[in-house]
């Protein structure tokens, strides 16, 4: 029994002492990763990285997209530096964003915009990512660096040589498309104004063809009195109808013949009318009588037979013939019939 315990803590002195060891060593890895003194583990540090997102040919001055990602404790403020050093490259623009991963972390991405305006082999340096330690210090972690090749836009590999000489380029260059675009639309517009014109003369231009000259207003009394006559007379019948339009047609032969109003006027404001515009041209007097028979057989209910009636046409006509023609004498007025 005595012999057996010292073997049991021999045994367990060793297992610490192994324990021990790893446990120095997993300390000296952070240490050497995210710790600013060596020897002393920082758990507040951020673990960082860096990656390139570019084409597989850079030329000079082409954008590439450098990210920077920092994981950290919620509480563990991570920022870039105010002024980023990237040697060869130019900072053109920066943004930055953070995600909630769910287990007391998140997740700090930096997205950066930078250009190299010189062809070669280039490295992008290590990036500091600052942060806050427990006492309230800045501390820093840093990526590593990511090599970038260059390539000229000009360049000709692998063998560089000189182009040849190109010939002479045209600084200045007449260009009359405007000019003859613009005399081309100049001269549909003076076209279609001077087809507008003629258009519109040729409408004004209204052409009036003669029409047939009126018929003689003698012409168109007779035709009216032979209708007339073409219904014959009855013995002992009322011959008024007959009356008035012989009369009718007597008063409108005169209106027309010259030129007045006949057919609203009464016997007297005819014969009036007559006197002013015929002058001598009728025997007033016997017109006169005969339209006075005609209005005793219309108005005064006296009768008329076939031979007054046949009589009263005769006159009609002789009357419309005779004043159809200027200056007519009083040796061939007609006799009018007494009543």
């Amino acid at each position: 029994m005595s012999r057996r315990l010292p073997r049991a803590a021999l045994g367990v002195g060793l297992v610490v002492l192994a324990l021990g060891a790893a446990e120095a060593r997993a300390e000296a890895a952070v240490v050497d990763t995210a710790a600013p003194d060596a020897g002393v583990v920082d758990r507040d540090a951020p673990t960082v990285a860096a990656r390139l997102q570019a084409p597989d040919k850079v030329h000079v001055g082409d954008a590439i997209t450098l990210v920077v990602t920092a994981i950290s404790r919620r509480l563990v403020p991570v920022n870039l530096p105010g002024a980023l050093d990237l040697g060869a490259f130019s900072v053109l623009d920066h943004k930055d964003s953070e995600q909630e991963l769910g287990d007391g972390r998140v997740r700090h991405e930096f997205t950066i915009t930078i250009a190299a305006y010189e062809p070669g082999d280039k490295e992008i340096p290590a990036v500091e990512v600052t942060y806050l330690g427990k006492s309230g210090d800045v501390r820093t972690a840093r990526t590593a660096a990511l090599p970038v090749k260059i390539t000229s836009v000009i360049a000709n590999e692998p063998e560089p040589a000189l182009k040849d000489a190109t010939g002479p380029v045209a600084v200045l260059e007449e260009n009359r498309t405007l000019i003859y675009g613009g005399a081309g639309l100049l001269a549909a517009a003076l076209g279609a104004l001077v087809t507008w014109l003629v258009v519109r003369r040729l409408r004004a231009r209204v052409i009036v063809r003669p029409g047939p000259p009126a018929r003689p207003a003698h012409e168109i009394a007779l035709e009216k009195l032979d209708r007339l006559g073409q219904y014959g007379f009855l013995e002992n019948a009322d011959n008024r109808p007959f009356y008035f339009a012989v009369s009718e047609v007597i008063r409108e032969y005169l209106g027309a013949r010259f030129g007045f109003d006949s057919l609203e006027l009464t016997t007297d404001e005819l014969v009036d009318e007559l006197r002013r515009s015929a002058g001598r041209e009728l025997i007033l007097g016997e017109i006169q009588g005969w339209l006075a028979a005609c209005d005793l057989v219309k108005f005064a209910g006296e009768r008329a037979s076939v031979e007054e009636c046949v009589r009263s046409l005769d006159i009609a006509r002789q009357t419309i013939t005779e004043s159809s023609h200027p200056a007519q004498s009083s040796e061939n007025a007609p006799d009018l019939p007494v009543k």
